[in-house]
């Protein structure tokens, strides 16, 4: 599971109007460096209603060891998250590291899947070689 220091993750306002919560590994001038970023989206429902849902900050960026440098210059503020929005950050980690997980299974699964039927054909072709061991494979001819 996931060691989030709760005490570095920080609720962000960016110029572009994007809200981010993410965990502040480091402070520069010029740079945060952060981990485990999501992105707030608010959407509304035909009623009016409003819901609110973390997605990732960046696409692909899902690995809690992999991280980015957000300028500065595009902060427009820094707060710490109130404690229900942090828990629902805490959830939304948990899920996006167990589907993480379960993708690199289901891949490692489907490449092993792959490299048995490559070697199954490597074996199938091996055995239509000619007797005299060339590498030429029979292809039909179409006239």
């Amino acid at each position: 599971m996931s060691d989030i220091d709760y005490y570095e993750v920080k609720h962000l306002k960016l110029s572009t109007g994007e809200e981010v919560l993410a965990e502040i590994i480091e402070e520069t001038d010029y740079d945060l460096v952060v981990k485990r970023a999501l992105r707030l989206q608010t959407d509304i429902d035909n009623d009016r209603t409003r819901y609110h849902s973390f997605r990732p900050f960046m696409t692909y960026q899902d690995d809690p060891e992999i991280y980015s440098l957000i300028k500065t210059l595009h902060v427009v503020a820094i707060t710490f998250p109130a404690p229900a929005m942090l828990k629902q950050y805490q959830a939304s980690i948990e899920e996006v590291e167990r589907v993480r997980v379960e993708m690199e299974e289901e891949t490692t699964e489907q490449l092993e899947k792959i490299m048995k039927q490559m070697e199954d054909n490597v074996r199938d072709n091996t055995d239509l070689r000619d007797s005299d061991g060339s590498n030429v494979l029979p292809f039909p001819t179409v006239h």
